[in-house]
């Protein structure tokens, strides 16, 4: 069984105030921060425990059952994104919440799911499998400044090779349709990039169909709605621009004075951890407060 390893959960568990009565685990994956956030809860507490991804959130049903002897009822699990964090509090105020924004692992070893380079399958890379834009909707039907312009901003791509590679992309199309991740890939290699830069497309890719960026920024602008007073919110981030996003809005709602910045510099994983776990190099944890 494939189990995705939490990652910073020292660094996570640090952070959480006193006896919180309501954690919200925004991205519960296999369950493995939450089933240690549980054992900090105050007695009368909740954890709420988010996953867009039905698939995922059905595992960590039985992970968590699993590993505990019985199914507490401080847990409750939810299929939603944490952009929707206002809604699904309703009245409620978080007093710990947790974002971990990255791909799970078990994504990209499902060869069915889309989100590998290594695996042919069809273009699909949703988390959620309601969603009505999958990958493949993106390749058949952004026109050339839309395909570019996500090569760019998600990739660094420059303008040149952004376009370049758009225009390879649109030209194929015209010819047949692009199905699969292998399909995606050849276009990609008959323009020069190996492995590595052909999963950064995928990355691009991967990004727009989720809305990963948008999503962000919906949760970041609900955050002074979400949290109580002495409340906190620990994002780990893994992409330069999720960083960026969080450390400007951050230092925005900082400049408030209703919130104080609890990470001046980014927490990064010990070299121990990395070895460990290599899926943690590029992990950085910014960590707020609301006073």
């Amino acid at each position: 069984m494939i189990i995705h390893k939490p990652v910073l959960l020292k660094e996570v568990l640090d952070f959480i105030p006193n006896s919180p009565k309501l954690i919200i685990d925004g991205t519960l994956g296999h369950g493995g921060h939450s089933l240690e956030m549980l054992k900090k809860l105050n007695p009368d507490g909740a954890l709420i425990g988010l996953d867009i991804d039905g698939k995922i959130l059905e595992k960590a049903q039985k992970i968590i059952a699993a590993s505990l002897d019985t199914s507490p009822s401080t847990l409750h699990l939810v299929h939603d994104s944490y952009a929707n964090i206002t809604k699904i509090l309703s009245w409620k105020k978080a007093d710990y919440i947790l974002l971990d924004i990255w791909v799970n692992l078990e994504h990209f070893k499902d060869g069915s799911r889309g989100f590998s380079i290594k695996k042919n399958a069809d273009l699909d890379m949703r988390f959620d499998q309601n969603a009505k834009q999958s990958a493949y909707n993106i390749i058949a039907d952004y026109r050339l400044p839309e395909l570019a312009n996500i090569f760019m901003t998600y990739g660094d791509f420059t303008e040149k090779k952004a376009k370049e590679l758009a225009e390879a992309i649109i030209r194929e199309r015209n010819k047949h349709l692009i199905k699969t991740t292998y399909d995606l890939k050849k276009i990609l290699n008959e323009c020069w990039l190996g492995d590595k830069a052909c999963a950064v497309i995928f990355q691009c890719v991967r990004i727009e169909t989720n809305q990963e960026i948008q999503n962000l920024k919906v949760f970041l602008g609900q955050l002074p709605e979400a949290l109580s007073q002495g409340g906190r919110c620990a994002i780990i981030s893994y992409h330069s621009i999720e960083d960026r996003l969080v450390k400007t809005y951050f230092k925005q709602l900082e400049e408030t004075k209703e919130f104080h910045i609890l990470t001046p510099k980014t927490v990064q994983p010990h070299y121990t951890e990395i070895e460990k776990n290599k899926a943690a190099r590029s992990a950085k944890l910014r960590v707020i407060e609301r006073t």
